[in-house]
């Protein structure tokens, strides 16, 4: 190597290769503070050697194109471009590139990749429990809250297994306070009508 790669962090003086990977702590040559510097082998490879890596593919046989040492397993089914194991992601039976797999993303063409869902028994748990601080709010908000639980069963749940026990506690919530609407209304006909 031409000049040592690293360097004092204090001082910054720069620091010769029989500092690194010792067993016990150096003092720096330049402000004599305890060292200890432990380095990959790779770093002291010449730069010719640590561009083109080994290859590992056999003359005749296409390599990865993202990857030209490995050996390609599929073209994309996207771009048509050569990928190796590590690069291939199967998507609904097609292969596809990170690039393409990126690109499909954004652009929308990729209706299958789902990166996120809704979580209607959620917003219907929230919809029932957090209008009670404001009750004349829950006239709407319960009905709502039960429309959106019933709603969740018929979409795809989270991507993380749930169970359905927010659902039922929005319905179970939502119909208590549509119980408690009947009784206040019933309460106040029986006294308009009676008095």
């Amino acid at each position: 190597m031409n000049s040592p790669p690293l360097s004092c962090t204090k001082c910054h003086t720069p620091l010769p290769e029989l500092f690194f990977n010792q067993p016990q702590m150096a003092e720096c040559p330049g402000c004599d503070a305890p060292l200890e510097a432990n380095v990959f082998p790779a770093l002291f490879r010449g730069t010719t050697q640590a561009q083109f890596g080994e290859h590992i593919v056999v003359e005749g046989e296409a390599s990865c194109f993202y990857h030209p040492q490995k050996r390609a397993v599929i073209p994309c089914g996207g771009c048509g471009r050569f990928l190796c194991a590590l690069c291939d992601v199967e998507l609904n039976d097609q292969h596809l590139c990170p690039a393409c797999l990126e690109s499909g993303r954004k652009k929308g063409k990729l209706t299958q990749l789902e990166t996120k869902r809704t979580l209607y028994d959620t917003a219907a748990l929230s919809l029932a429990t957090v209008p009670i601080l404001m009750f004349p709010v829950t006239i709407v908000t319960a009905p709502l809250a039960i429309m959106l639980a019933v709603y969740s069963w018929f979409r795809p749940s989270s991507i993380v297994y749930r169970t359905r026990v927010r659902a039922y506690l929005a319905i179970g919530l939502a119909l208590l306070q549509i119980t408690g609407w009947i009784f206040l209304f019933t309460g106040l006909w029986s006294r308009i009508f009676a008095g």
